[in-house]
Formats: C-alpha cells, sequence, structure tokens
C-alpha cells in the first residue's frame, strides 16, 4: 500500500514538474525589425522634430487665424478713459491713417490696427477708491487690481511679437519703459530737433535722452477732435525699437512708423 501510495506521489511529481515543448518564437517581419532598430538609434532626434512640427502647426494655425492687421499697428495702455469702446477706437485708428504716407500692407487701403489694454498703477488704484463728491461724501471705485495685473503682463508680452511699435501710454508706462529698459528709441535719434512735449530723462552717466513726447502738446492733438475725444491729455507717445520678427522687423513698415510719429509730433 505504502509502496503504490510512493509511486502516485512520485508519478505526481514527475506530472508537475514535467514542460511542454517550448513554443518557438515567432520571428517579426523585416519592416519591424528595420523600425526597432531605426528608433533604437535615432530616437530623440525624431522626438525633437516631432516637438519643432507640433510648434509649426500651432504656429500657423494662430497665424492662419489672425485677423488681417493695419499698415501699422499701435498700442494703447493705461486707465479706463483710454478709447474703452469701438467707435471711439475706429475714431482714432481713422484719423491717425490719415497721416500714413504708404499703403504699407499692400491691401489697398491706408489702415492702422490699434490694440488697447486698460492698466492702472497703484496710485491711480487708490486715488480712485479715495474720490469723494463735491459734498465731500465717498464716491470712491473700486478697480480689481488682478485683471489690471493680468492685462499688464498681457500688454507687455505684446510687445515682444514685434507688431506694433507706436504707443499712447499712460506716463507711468512710459517712465517705467524708459528706466533701464533699451526697448525705446531715443527721439533724439529721430528729430534734428526735439519737438514740443519733449519728456527729457537724464541718464545715470549724465547724458540725456528723449524717450516720450506729451501728446498734448502735439499738432495731433490740437487739430483732431477724435484724438481729444478718445485719449487722455497726459497720453505719453513712444516708440519701440524694431525687433527681429513681426510688423517691427519690416524695414519698409517700421520707417512708416517713424514718418507717421514724425507727422503727428512736429
Amino acid at each position: 500500500m505504502e509502496e503504490n501510495k510512493y509511486e502516485k506521489l512520485q508519478e505526481r511529481e514527475i506530472s508537475l514538474g514535467a514542460r511542454g515543448p517550448k513554443r518557438p518564437e515567432r520571428e517579426h517581419g523585416r519592416v519591424y525589425r528595420w523600425l526597432d532598430n531605426f528608433w533604437y538609434h535615432h530616437k530623440w532626434a525624431v522626438i525633437a522634430a516631432l516637438a519643432v512640427v507640433i510648434v509649426l502647426t500651432v504656429c500657423i494655425a494662430q497665424m492662419c487665424g489672425r485677423e488681417e492687421e493695419g499698415d501699422i499697428v499701435m498700442i494703447t495702455a493705461g486707465p479706463y478713459g483710454y478709447v474703452t469702446n469701438e467707435a471711439g477706437q475706429r475714431d482714432v485708428m481713422n484719423c491717425l491713417a490719415t497721416y500714413l504716407t504708404d499703403d504699407y500692407n499692400g491691401n489697398g487701403k491706408k489702415d492702422i490696427t490699434l490694440r488697447h489694454y486698460t492698466v492702472y498703477s497703484e496710485e491711480e488704484i487708490k486715488a480712485l477708491q479715495d474720490r469723494v463728491d463735491e459734498n465731500g461724501q465717498p464716491n470712491g471705485v473700486t478697480i480689481d487690481r488682478y485683471q489690471s495685473t493680468q492685462a499688464y503682463q498681457a500688454f507687455s508680452q505684446y510687445l515682444t511679437t514685434g507688431d506694433a511699435a507706436l504707443m499712447l501710454v499712460s506716463p507711468w508706462i512710459a517712465a517705467e519703459y524708459s528706466s533701464g529698459r533699451a526697448v525705446l528709441v531715443d527721439f533724439q535719434e529721430i528729430f534734428e530737433a526735439l519737438p514740443t512735449g519733449a519728456i527729457i530723462t537724464t541718464r545715470e552717466d549724465g547724458t540725456t535722452a528723449c524717450y516720450g513726447i506729451r501728446l498734448s502738446e502735439t499738432p495731433l492733438w490740437r487739430d483732431n477732435s477724435a484724438i481729444r475725444n478718445n485719449l487722455p491729455e497726459d497720453a505719453v507717445i513712444c516708440l519701440l525699437r524694431p525687433g527681429i520678427f513681426g510688423n517691427n522687423a519690416d524695414e519698409v513698415r517700421y520707417q512708416g512708423t517713424v514718418e507717421l510719429v514724425k507727422k503727428i509730433a512736429q
């Protein structure tokens, strides 16, 4: 009996330990082996190329979806009083377009595109909050600081696109971009004699520069109600330096902006 039990256990061990015939691995085709070898040796180059293709695709899609811009793109940035409605923006663009000397984008007409950003300085926000009426009663306005900050960041980022060269901005913005930033043109470079309203800045080395012109002291302000009705009196005219891409990279269009500044300021 014991012997039979041993034989059964022995048989079971043999049965459990037995392995069936090994199934041969299926050989991959030539195309699979070529792709596997190519990926092994060139995967980082492929990933980099795909990244470039994706970026170019997104950029091209954005450019195709953009509205057609005018011969010149200008920026206004400041508090709520800066061209805050479509009719006012049209009046400003149409007025400035009459000063253009040529059709730079070749669309058969002289036109200007305006980009506006509503931004406030901390002093302007506080002044609006502390405002009182004629009876001395509080009549303040609460400004969303976060929204203003976001708008200012959008304004700063748009400057990097190189699409705009002409700016009409609040004095504090002009002062900020005149200090320690090589982004604004010194008007002494384009005017033989500085026009009335030129804002003179003294550099650390004692030399002077002019990065802004007061709008209220220009012929543009004096001769056009469309400008007086839609832009603040303390607005400052600034000119961005040409970039390496965008409209500013086009020498003809950029010089068209320079000529426009000369016409409106003197």
